[in-house]
Protein backbone atom coordinates (compact mmCIF):
# COMPACT_ATOMS: atom_id res chain seq x y z
CA UNK A 1 0.00 0.00 0.00
CA UNK A 2 1.36 3.41 -0.96
CA UNK A 3 1.40 5.96 1.81
CA UNK A 4 1.10 9.59 0.86
CA UNK A 5 4.33 11.46 0.28
CA UNK A 6 3.71 13.75 3.24
CA UNK A 7 4.04 10.70 5.51
CA UNK A 8 7.25 9.64 3.74
CA UNK A 9 8.73 13.14 4.08
CA UNK A 10 7.73 13.31 7.75
CA UNK A 11 9.47 9.99 8.38
CA UNK A 12 12.67 11.02 6.58
CA UNK A 13 12.93 14.52 7.98
CA UNK A 14 11.42 14.09 11.45
CA UNK A 15 11.35 10.47 12.62
CA UNK A 16 14.27 8.56 11.09
CA UNK A 17 16.70 11.44 10.74
CA UNK A 18 16.92 15.00 9.50
CA UNK A 19 17.75 14.70 5.81
CA UNK A 20 18.86 18.34 5.86
CA UNK A 21 21.41 17.66 8.64
CA UNK A 22 22.05 13.90 8.65
CA UNK A 23 25.55 14.08 10.20
CA UNK A 24 24.19 14.08 13.74
CA UNK A 25 22.48 10.74 13.04
CA UNK A 26 25.71 8.92 12.21
CA UNK A 27 25.87 5.98 14.60
CA UNK A 28 22.20 6.41 15.55
CA UNK A 29 20.07 5.65 12.49
CA UNK A 30 22.80 5.96 9.85
CA UNK A 31 25.74 3.53 9.89
CA UNK A 32 28.30 5.15 7.59
CA UNK A 33 29.55 8.39 6.09
CA UNK A 34 28.26 7.11 2.75
CA UNK A 35 24.75 6.82 4.21
CA UNK A 36 25.07 10.35 5.60
CA UNK A 37 26.15 11.73 2.22
CA UNK A 38 23.36 9.96 0.37
CA UNK A 39 20.77 11.06 2.94
CA UNK A 40 21.92 14.66 2.48
CA UNK A 41 21.68 14.21 -1.30
CA UNK A 42 18.19 12.75 -0.91
CA UNK A 43 17.14 15.71 1.22
CA UNK A 44 18.39 18.12 -1.44
CA UNK A 45 16.56 16.20 -4.17
CA UNK A 46 13.34 16.17 -2.15
CA UNK A 47 13.66 19.89 -1.47
CA UNK A 48 14.12 20.50 -5.21
CA UNK A 49 10.99 18.48 -5.95
CA UNK A 50 9.10 20.40 -3.27
CA UNK A 51 10.02 23.67 -4.97
CA UNK A 52 8.47 22.27 -8.15
CA UNK A 53 5.24 21.25 -6.39
CA UNK A 54 3.61 24.55 -5.37
CA UNK A 55 0.39 22.94 -4.10
CA UNK A 56 2.29 20.20 -2.25
CA UNK A 57 0.29 17.35 -3.78
CA UNK A 58 1.57 13.85 -4.47
CA UNK A 59 0.67 14.24 -8.15
CA UNK A 60 2.80 17.39 -8.43
CA UNK A 61 5.77 15.72 -6.76
CA UNK A 62 5.54 12.70 -9.04
CA UNK A 63 5.45 14.97 -12.13
CA UNK A 64 8.22 17.29 -10.92
CA UNK A 65 11.24 17.41 -13.25
CA UNK A 66 13.54 16.58 -10.32
CA UNK A 67 11.50 13.53 -9.17
CA UNK A 68 13.63 11.00 -11.12
CA UNK A 69 16.64 12.22 -9.11
CA UNK A 70 14.72 11.59 -5.87
CA UNK A 71 14.03 8.03 -6.99
CA UNK A 72 17.63 7.45 -8.10
CA UNK A 73 19.18 8.75 -4.88
CA UNK A 74 16.65 6.90 -2.73
CA UNK A 75 17.50 3.69 -4.58
CA UNK A 76 21.24 4.15 -4.03
CA UNK A 77 20.68 4.96 -0.36
CA UNK A 78 18.50 1.88 0.09
CA UNK A 79 21.17 -0.35 -1.50
CA UNK A 80 23.89 1.06 0.74
CA UNK A 81 21.76 0.77 3.88
CA UNK A 82 20.78 -2.84 3.14
CA UNK A 83 24.41 -3.78 2.39
CA UNK A 84 25.55 -2.15 5.63
CA UNK A 85 22.81 -3.87 7.62
CA UNK A 86 23.70 -7.26 6.12
CA UNK A 87 27.39 -6.70 6.86
CA UNK A 88 26.48 -5.91 10.48
CA UNK A 89 24.33 -9.04 10.73
CA UNK A 90 27.16 -11.20 9.38
CA UNK A 91 29.54 -9.65 11.91
CA UNK A 92 27.11 -10.33 14.75
CA UNK A 93 26.62 -13.90 13.58
CA UNK A 94 30.40 -14.41 13.34
CA UNK A 95 30.78 -13.16 16.90
CA UNK A 96 28.09 -15.60 18.08
CA UNK A 97 29.99 -18.51 16.53
CA UNK A 98 33.21 -17.75 18.42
Amino acid sequence: MFENLDHVFHTLFDDFCDADEPERYLGVSLRSEQEVALMRELGAALNAAAAEAPNDTDAEYLRAPSWPMVVAVAGRLAQVMVANDLRELVALRSNDDT
